[in-house]
Parts: C-alpha cells; sequence; structure tokens
C-alpha cells in the first residue's frame, strides 16, 4: 500500500516553531485540534498561502495571520479535506428515512426541520433533500426545512452553487441521478425546486449561540459526521451537549460511523440498526433490532441482515483484511491513521449491508488510545447489541 507523504512541519525544523503556535490558535478558533495527517494540510495550507501573497518567509506569513483575522478566512478551506459523495454510506440515509417515518406518526406537530452540521460543497445537503423527498412527508401537509452549516466560506458558495461534475453523480442510480440534476454548461445542476427549502450558511458547529438561524430552531434530524475526528478527547463530549440542546424531543443524531458522542446527562441513547448507529433524544434505551430487513434487502438487493442465529458472516474482502491488517499495524503509533483506515472497512460494510465485527472491535481499541474510554465503550455496546 503506497502512502503519499505530504509535507509536514517537523520536515521543516526552522518552520515547525513558527507552525506550533499558529496550530494552537487554529484550535482556538475553529475547535480542532490535528491529528499528523491534519497537521500536514494545515502546515501546507500556510505554505501555498506564503507563496501565494509572496511572502519571503513561514514567520513574515505568521506575524500576517495575527495582524489580520479575515486571512484565516482564506487560510482554512485550503486546511480542510474536500472529499464528498452522495447517500453515502446508503444504508445510513435508508435508516434515517425509517426512524423519522415512525417518529412523524407521534410528532406532536407537522414541523420537521433538518440540520447538516459541516455541510461540505452540498453533497450531504443534496443527499437529504433526497431522502427527506422519500419520507413523503412533504406530501402529508409537513413543513419541511433543510439547514446547512459549514466553517469553510468556499464549500458553503460551492454548496450555494448546486453544481456538480460527472464524476460526482457516478454514486448515484441513474434514475435518481436523472430526477435530480439537470445538464448544464460545466456540470450538472441540483433541481433544488423539487426539495424541501435549503438554507446555507457559513458558521462553527461548536458555537450555536452564532448560527446564523431564524429565531430559536431546534432540529428533529441532524447529520454531524467527522466533526470529532481531528478533535481534542474532550470534544465528542462538548459537541453532545450542544446538540443535545439543538434537538426536538425525540429527535435523532447522525454521527459518521465508528464516531461517538458521550453523554452524561444519559438523555441521548445509542441505537443500532441495519449495522448503522445513531442517537435518539429523551427516549428509552432501545436494543439494536437484530432481525430488522432494509428496503434493498426485503426487494432482493441487498445482503441479507445479520441475525443472532446467523450460523456465519460473509467473510471480509481481500482489501478489507488488507485495511484492518494496516490499521493494527499503525495502531500503536498512529491511532488517527488507524482509524482512517477502519472506517473505510465500516463503509464498505455499510454499503453492503452487513456487520463489520472486527471494524468495531478495532475501533474500541483507537478510542482507547486516543484517551476516549467512554467512546471505547460505545464501540463495545455496539458489537455486543447488534450481535455480531
Amino acid at each position: 500500500m503506497n502512502i503519499h507523504h505530504d509535507p509536514r512541519p517537523e520536515d521543516a525544523p526552522d518552520e515547525a516553531a513558527f507552525f506550533e503556535p499558529l496550530a494552537q490558535k487554529a484550535q482556538a478558533l475553529f475547535g480542532t485540534a490535528y491529528t499528523p495527517e491534519g497537521a500536514a494540510r494545515l502546515f501546507r495550507a500556510m505554505q501555498t498561502r506564503q507563496n501565494r501573497l509572496g511572502l519571503d518567509s513561514f514567520s513574515a506569513y505568521g506575524a500576517l495571520l495575527r495582524r489580520d483575522p479575515a486571512e484565516w478566512d482564506k487560510l482554512w478551506p485550503l486546511a480542510l479535506p474536500s472529499a464528498g459523495a452522495f447517500l453515502r454510506p446508503a444504508a445510513q440515509f435508508e435508516v434515517a428515512a425509517e426512524v423519522l417515518q415512525e417518529w412523524a406518526v407521534m410528532a406532536p406537530e407537522r414541523t420537521l426541520r433538518v440540520l447538516s452540521l459541516g455541510c461540505g460543497p452540498g453533497f450531504e445537503t443534496a443527499s437529504l433533500a433526497m431522502m427527506l423527498e422519500e419520507t413523503g412527508l412533504r406530501t402529508k401537509n409537513w413543513q419541511v426545512e433543510l439547514y446547512g452549516l459549514d466553517l469553510n466560506p468556499e464549500a458553503v458558495a460551492q454548496a450555494e452553487s448546486a453544481v456538480f461534475t460527472a464524476a460526482d453523480l457516478e454514486w448515484l442510480p441513474e434514475h435518481q441521478a436523472r430526477k435530480w440534476f439537470t445538464p448544464r454548461a460545466g456540470g450538472f445542476h441540483f433541481k433544488t425546486t423539487l426539495a424541501a427549502p435549503i438554507f446555507l450558511a457559513k458558521g462553527n458547529a461548536y458555537q450555536p449561540e452564532e448560527w446564523p438561524f431564524p429565531g430559536q430552531a431546534h432540529f428533529g434530524l441532524i447529520f454531524c459526521r467527522e466533526l470529532t475526528f481531528e478533535a481534542p478527547p474532550r470534544a465528542p463530549r462538548q459537541l453532545a451537549r450542544l446538540l443535545r440542546q439543538a434537538l426536538t424531543p425525540g429527535g435523532f443524531i447522525f454521527t459518521a460511523p465508528g464516531e461517538f458522542l458521550p453523554d452524561s446527562s444519559g438523555d441521548l441513547h445509542l441505537e443500532e440498526r441495519a449495522g448503522v448507529t445513531y442517537y435518539r433524544q429523551g427516549a428509552p434505551k432501545i436494543k439494536a433490532n437484530r432481525h430488522h430487513q432494509s428496503r434493498k434487502e426485503k426487494i432482493g438487493r441487498g445482503a441479507a441482515a445479520p441475525t443472532a442465529q446467523a450460523a456465519s458472516r460473509p467473510p471480509l474482502s481481500p482489501r478489507e483484511t488488507q485495511l484492518l491488517a494496516a490499521a493494527e499495524q499503525k495502531l500503536p503509533q498512529h491511532p488517527e491513521a488507524a482509524r482512517a483506515l477502519v472506517n473505510e472497512v465500516l463503509l464498505s460494510a455499510l454499503d453492503q449491508y452487513r456487520p463489520a465485527p472486527e471494524a468495531w472491535a478495532l475501533i474500541a481499541r483507537i478510542e482507547t488510545a486516543l484517551g476516549r474510554p467512554d467512546s471505547a465503550q460505545a464501540a463495545e455496546e455496539v458489537i455486543a447489541a447488534a450481535g455480531v
């Protein structure tokens, strides 16, 4: 497995001394800490801005950041990962649709607000819009609104343009691509007129008091994926507290596979369905539905969901085995890099509607190595609850 080596602060000793206080400032501003990969991205982004501005030294660029807060907004987009895909993992959006439809039966009012935190360049908000239409709530006279928030102003601008490339659409089934996108010069435009109203804004997930949303908006569903992967150990608890306050009673939070939100209040309950984990607020803890069948499985297009009586599990693919072996090697010294590899296995498993207990077991060990025992325990509970 070839690993591309990004420039890192330790590769430039003369610049490393200036980098560390700037990285600490970035953490204070944006609520994030840096894994080795994240530090490399930030360092490379700073070098890029230095060169674009024609500054003759890294220290000169550091001085610019200290005296000009607006420069952070120009730096930050370059330091963030920018990957994305529509409706991925598909099982996550399917389960989100199912729990919303179940929740809607007993909802006190026909209003649903959905929030995409860290919405990126529009893949997630468009995916949520497509999923929400499939629930049929709007045809039943529900008021449905979709909000997207991201720290990266360039990502927000791209999401607002709602224009994607042909490569972006490759993951979508053909019928959805035809329904939701129309060819336009330079790409394909997402048909926002078919969807619930979408409101996009720049903002920090860790500063809800500054979210530019009308009134005291509360949300029935929050997608908040990968916001804690490069964050300090305390961040998951902090984010859990903030999101709990933003939820409507009985609302749901979906995180990335293998990402947890430890909650000391006891008001957020981790649930599992068809291999997908999510949080529900204010409801008694519900055990995993081991016999749940996805819609794809019911019509013969998905692998059978695991049951407690299953005699055997589908074997890992050669690539999944290779990824887990590489993660095992990286775990002692680079647990963050190990998690990135394990997450690929979790995504692959969800795409095929099958369990991945080997991956969850590694997630538990990774969270322990990162100083997050609560998250490690949550991963172990997923393994036990799912009966795998």
